[in-house]
């Protein structure tokens, strides 16, 4: 693989990424019922980290931290998922 990688200019293709921190399952009367200041209680616990996501697939663990110069929220990357 490492002889056709001069092929493909990587530097120039851009992919989405998502953070995952749980999931949660609603109603359709339950979310519309929502309003402001209530909480949805997600299916892991806070130390469980997040998943690090192209696409439907999970490519990597990470926990959530500060950027550490603003208010902005960051992850870091805590290790590379393995195939299933």
């Amino acid at each position: 693989m490492d002889a056709f990688r001069h092929l493909i200019d990587t530097d120039n293709i851009m992919v989405e990424v998502t953070i995952r921190l749980g999931r949660t399952r609603q109603t359709v009367a339950q979310l519309s019922a929502l309003k402001s200041d209530d909480v949805l209680v997600l299916d892991q616990n806070i130390d469980d980290g997040v998943e690090i996501c192209v696409g439907d697939k999970v490519i990597a663990r990470g926990e959530l931290t500060g950027d550490g110069g603003s208010d902005r929220l960051a992850v870091r990357i805590i290790g590379a998922s393995v195939p299933a």
